[in-house]
């Protein structure tokens, strides 16, 4: 059974939710943008072997809109939510953003960390961009105009029509309808500046990390996402203990694909590092 609970970190009240306890901790990490309910589809059949548990970063999801976003505050409340809920070394899987805080976490804080998988995440040196500042001002007017997952839905089958699948529409809807858009903002407003506390990857500089990481570490790969054949090498020839597996045929945000080959490689890499 899944209930969600509440953390008061100090400087954010994050909603998490949590398995029946019992088995070893597997925390998930979402990425932007989104909540705990993107890994839904897979927690049924890890959570009996597995007690999970799996946070909505602060301004996602139920978690506490707040006046200050950026990675650094990401990291800072994942942190204190392994030491006071979790309490023991944990496998932390993480996509995208939430993949980041996680490599930083396993090469900060290895006392937390039993082993990582990096859902399709950055593994590559920031740069100042405004890239995403650009997509994420649509994303602003989008939800600043259309109050409600419902009027959001329609707007973006409106725009998208060729998008095939109507209920990662209808998820994503429901998604925007609860993100902080101040969280957006910042994003937008802090891209060129790596050194902001805003800046999305502020403090992240993943060639660092990947050196002081000892634990496993298992990389997936979209086939049709973001992280590049070159970082993926680099990390393999860099981590003690790493393995690689190239989900086919699926874009960044694969949580919402069919989960086969992802439960496949889960499975696997989960037994292993197993007690």
């Amino acid at each position: 059974m899944i209930i969600e609970k509440s953390f008061d970190t100090g400087s954010a009240i994050i909603n998490y939710a949590v398995t029946e306890s019992g088995q070893p901790p597997l925390v998930m990490l979402h990425g932007t943008a989104n909540r705990w309910q993107a890994f839904l589809p897979m927690i049924p059949m890890l959570s009996n072997r597995w007690q999970i548990f799996a946070p909505d970063f602060r301004g996602h999801g139920r978690s506490q809109h707040t006046e200050k976003y950026g990675f650094g505050f990401y990291l800072e409340d994942t942190v204190k939510f392994l030491q006071g809920i979790v309490e023991r070394p944990a496998v932390i899987f993480g996509h995208s953003l939430g993949g980041r805080v996680a490599t930083k976490i396993a090469a900060e804080y290895p006392e937390l960390v039993k082993s990582v998988i990096l859902g399709d995440s950055s593994l590559k040196e920031p740069e100042p961009s405004n890239e995403m500042g650009k997509s994420f001002y649509r994303l602003v007017k989008l939800i600043e105009e259309n109050r409600g997952y419902q009027k959001i839905y329609r707007v973006m089958q409106r725009e998208n029509p060729e998008e095939a699948d109507p209920a990662y529409t209808l998820a994503r809807a429901k998604n925007l309808s609860m993100l902080d858009s101040r969280l957006l903002i910042t994003i937008a407003e802090n891209g060129l500046d790596l050194k902001s506390p805003g800046n999305h990857f502020y403090g992240y500089h993943p060639e660092e990390h990947i050196k002081k990481i000892k634990c496993p570490v298992l990389i997936l790969q979209a086939e049709h996402g973001m992280l590049s054949n070159i970082e993926v090498s680099r990390a393999l020839e860099t981590l003690p203990e790493a393995y690689h597996v190239l989900l086919k045929d699926v874009p960044h945000e694969f949580l919402y694909r069919p989960v086969e080959q992802l439960l496949k490689a889960l499975y696997s890499f989960l037994e292993a590092v197993r007690n």
